[in-house]
């Protein structure tokens, strides 16, 4: 079995116009705030030497996020197995979202360069004034 990189590239999607047949993902929100244990973070008014830790409880949170992103990891493993026997990420009951991978237009290829636009020009005026 293969990657899709290996088959499939921004040339050969948006130039040559060979787009793959399909493209899976599978997106999981998370609150930070209430969701990964990271653990007590410090107000920002308070300095790091002013901040009191206890060894014992950053080990703790240490191994509690561990725990909790090996659990992750377990979920992604197992659901990549689910997929690969059905070919469908199924999860809480909601159904594919499907979104063709194509161009509306031809000149959108540059949008996706308009960054080096500005900083090419500003290079190139700054070697011109030299």
């Amino acid at each position: 079995m293969g990657y899709g990189q290996d088959y499939y590239t921004l040339r050969s999607i948006f130039m040559d116009g060979v787009p793959p047949p399909v493209i899976h993902i599978h997106l999981k929100m998370f609150d930070v705030a209430t969701g990964v244990p990271i653990g007590g973070i410090s107000p920002p008014s308070l300095s790091p030497s002013e901040v009191q830790h206890d060894e014992t409880d950053h080990f703790e949170e240490k191994d509690m996020f561990d725990d909790w992103l090996r659990e992750l990891w377990q979920e992604k493993d197992d659901l990549m197995t689910q997929f690969f026997q059905t070919r469908l990420f199924r999860t809480g009951g909601m159904s594919p979202i499907e979104i063709p991978v194509k161009l509306r237009r031809k000149r959108e290829i540059f949008d996706a360069f308009c960054f080096f636009l500005p900083a090419g020009a500003g290079y190139l005026w700054g070697m011109i004034r030299r």
